[in-house]
């Protein structure tokens, strides 16, 4: 079994890793703006959050 590192290094699974990471950020991000659903937005901006590493609270 290959370790993180092993992982990384390798091009094709570190380019479908970001590029899968870039899909579910923008339609996470398209959902936190365009959606109808006052709740659903605030449920999509926290997981943005969580995706980009920031604090999940809300000001």
């Amino acid at each position: 079994m290959l370790t993180l590192l092993e992982l990384i290094n390798e091009p094709i699974i570190a380019t479908t890793v970001i590029a899968t990471h870039s899909l579910t950020v923008a339609t996470v991000a398209l959902t936190a703006v365009l959606d109808p659903s006052a709740q659903r937005r605030k449920e999509a901006r926290m997981v943005l959050a969580l995706l980009l590493g920031r604090d999940r609270t809300d000001p």
